[in-house]
């Protein structure tokens, strides 16, 4: 006995909207009318982007390589911001204020000190590129989730910007406005909503995870620049030239060097969506350097103890308006361990059929920290010698000792006595 109906509200927004049913014939057996009221009514809209604050754009070039080079880093900085407005008014699964071919309400603005220049519309039934005085056209925004009422859209900014009839190039300190007009808010008028960011530079850094590594180990690099965050919404990765190897066996050697380093992954990688923070796995060379990356080239030693230098150019300084008005180096410092070896026995003195067991403390050999290693390599051997002679005698063969748990440095062998036949 319940029964529904459906129909389009007007466009009466302010005022009441009455239903009334008429029933001929109630309980009684009367004739009777019976009333609903509701009122109609509009909500306001909104308009926010992504971030309160922006990179500056920077054209291919910009960036410098580890080694002070003005080319090779040939990274594009154009900045993406993401525009949403919410208006729960609209139900659609897009929004737009226009109709094809008329440019949208929805305005995005560059103000720099005193001038004002429109960069962007949106919200125009289709999009279209700039095109003599006429600014790009961002098209529809799509909504978020279906049902939500949210809906965004990006946009690409670069360095040089169009703006109609002249360009603009954004600098520190300007200004990145929205506006969406709302033809219906809470009380059924027009309104205007803003949202603005800035642009900005800000000084970078670098760091390690340690103070001291072993040849062969695992250093992880961590390059924190948000002048580098170009895309809110992604993961971005930059070439692992941005950075410099600087030792005494080698003054000058770009990390993005395969012949000299591996690295996992092979780029600096961001950490995650926004953190302008990127990271990679360096592995240091086990025991020598080939200058300029060319193995035809006579390998250099790296010696124990020696101290490493990693240098990041950093084009984008705070308090700068644009990349490339001043650089600094940006460093990070550690050393190549140099701990040496203790070698020890389990006794002073031994039976001839003993059992030795050799104890060797040795954390520079102590490569992976994930696993169980071992020692004792033709260049660097282990040898056991009694009076009688040599156990290797060979001279590519050596004995091994090996790791008692992962990240010990702690290598034991044994070796069983044997005795000699004795004639009286």
């Amino acid at each position: 006995g319940i029964f529904v109906g459906t129909f389009k509200v007007p466009d009466r927004k302010g005022s009441d909207m009455e239903l009334t049913y008429y029933e001929s014939k109630d309980a009684g057996g009367s004739a009777v009318n019976y009333f609903d009221t509701a009122t109609i009514a509009s909500n306001s809209g909104s308009i926010s982007l992504d971030r309160s604050v922006y990179p500056v754009p920077f054209v291919a070039n910009d960036l410098r390589t580890g080694a002070n080079a003005q080319t090779g880093q040939s990274e594009a900085g154009n900045v993406v911001a993401w525009i949403t407005v919410e208006d729960s008014d609209n139900t659609d699964d897009t929004l737009t204020t226009s109709s094809s071919g008329t440019a949208g309400t929805i305005l995005v603005k560059l103000i720099e000190g005193s001038t004002t220049s429109t960069i962007a519309t949106a919200g125009s039934a289709t999009a279209g590129d700039a095109a003599g005085s006429t600014v790009e056209e961002l098209g529809p925004l799509a909504e978020t989730v279906i049902g939500s009422s949210v809906y965004e859209v990006s946009m690409t900014i670069k360095n040089t910007q169009d703006a109609g009839a002249s360009n603009v190039t954004p600098t520190s300190g300007d200004i990145l406005q929205v506006e969406y007009v709302d033809t219906a808010n809470d009380v059924g008028g027009t309104s205007t909503s803003y949202d603005s960011s800035t642009f900005d530079l800000r000084t970078g850094s670098l760091s390690v995870d340690k103070d001291v590594y072993v040849l062969g180990s695992d250093v992880v690099v961590t390059l924190t620049d948000p002048d580098l965050n170009l895309d809110g919404s992604a993961i971005e990765s930059y070439a692992l030239s941005l950075i410099e190897w600087d030792s005494a066996a080698d003054s000058s050697e770009l990390l993005n060097d395969t012949d000299n380093f591996g690295a996992a992954p092979s780029k600096l990688r961001e950490t995650g969506s926004d953190t302008g923070v990127f990271q990679s796995v360096v592995t240091l060379p086990s025991a020598t350097l080939y200058p300029g990356g060319d193995t035809s080239s006579t390998a250099v030693n790296i010696d124990y103890g020696e101290a490493v230098t990693l240098t990041y150019v950093d084009v984008g300084l705070s308090g700068e308006d644009t990349t490339e008005d001043d650089t600094l180096d940006v460093e990070a410092y550690f050393s190549i361990s140099n701990f040496g070896a203790l070698i020890e026995l389990d006794k002073a003195v031994y039976n001839w059929t003993d059992s030795v067991y050799i104890t060797i403390t040795t954390p520079d050999h102590n490569v992976n920290s994930a696993s169980e290693e071992s020692i004792g390599t033709s260049s660097l051997p282990i040898q056991v010698t009694t009076r009688s002679g040599k156990m290797c005698t060979s001279g590519d063969k050596t004995y091994f000792a090996d790791e008692t748990g992962p990240d010990t440095g702690v290598f034991e062998g044994e070796v069983a006595l044997q005795g000699f036949d004795h004639t009286m």
